[in-house]
């Protein structure tokens, strides 16, 4: 048995470092007015929030067709027999099934899930899957782990720019409007309750109270902050980013496993500007 792991550009990884760390990549295609770049090979993050500010058109399609069955072939010549598959959730993208029937066609078997969400989770998912690939861990075996870390998973997003979630047909332009007009923040969910789409879980009046409304929620699931690794994103919003940290930290307990993220493309062509995110996921055993 030859096994690979292989993660998209919903995890935030360029092509660079996930080869960097022995994970192959498959980059989704983001379409900035008319011109599509490839996430993580042609385009990084800066140069998605510069369009954005921008007012540029700015929507993601999964990766290549071409570029999958380019990777296929070489594993075909390569011996490999085996792929841990970690992509961003069905809800949100056909890739992790466009994959699979690709693989199929190659006599290659994928061991995946549904991980319900994607961005920091994802990010954290491929490169525990790649560490315990290192230690020869059964491809089934990695997925089992994945799955009781992802069964204890959950996060929420907060938009800052209604307008932009509209354009993206999350919100209706009328609802856009009277939720800018009454300074209303939808705070927006993604996890296995979910079924791995974005649904709005509740709805508050300013950017502060929503950080915290989510951050208690967290602090209302978790009861052991030390088995869980806690993320917190942000689309060029350093104070909304640190107020998170803040909040987290009041619930959780100085010690908490808190890391800081980026909001990926994958998510931040959706939400716009100033979004932030709060994810955590249990820690995945022997990674």
């Amino acid at each position: 048995m030859k096994v690979k792991v292989i993660t998209d550009s919903g995890s935030g990884l360029s092509k660079q470092k996930a080869n960097n760390l022995g994970i192959d990549f498959l980059p989704l295609q983001v379409i900035v007015n008319e011109h599509t770049y490839l996430d993580g090979i042609d385009l990084d993050i800066d140069d998605l929030y510069d369009y954005i500010e921008q007012d540029a058109s700015v929507q993601t399609s999964l990766p290549p067709l071409g570029m999958m069955e380019d990777l296929l072939e070489k594993y075909e010549e390569d011996g490999v027999t085996d792929v841990v598959l970690i992509t961003l959730s069905n809800g949100l993208s056909s890739t992790n099934n466009t994959f699979q029937a690709a693989a199929g066609r190659h006599g290659i078997k994928v061991h995946t899930l549904d991980l319900y969400t994607t961005l920091a989770v994802e990010n954290y998912c491929a490169i525990a899957a790649s560490r315990l690939n290192d230690q020869d861990t059964d491809p089934e075996q990695i997925v089992a782990q994945l799955k009781e870390s992802i069964d204890h998973s959950a996060g929420f997003l907060i938009a800052e720019d209604l307008d932009h979630l509209a354009k993206g047909g999350r919100l209706t332009p009328m609802a856009a409007a009277l939720g800018g007009l009454l300074k209303i923040k939808p705070i927006l969910a993604v996890s296995k309750d979910t079924q791995g789409k974005v649904d709005v879980w509740g709805k508050v009046r300013t950017m502060s109270k929503a950080i915290k409304t989510a951050a208690d929620e967290i602090g209302k699931e978790i009861d052991d902050p030390d088995q869980y690794v806690f993320f917190i994103l942000d689309a060029r919003n350093e104070d909304g980013a640190l107020a998170a940290e803040k909040e987290l930290r009041t619930i959780l307990g100085e010690k908490a496993d808190i890391r800081r993220h980026p909001m990926y493309a994958v998510i931040a062509c959706h939400t716009g500007m100033k979004a932030v995110g709060l994810q955590y996921i249990k820690k995945v055993q022997g990674a």
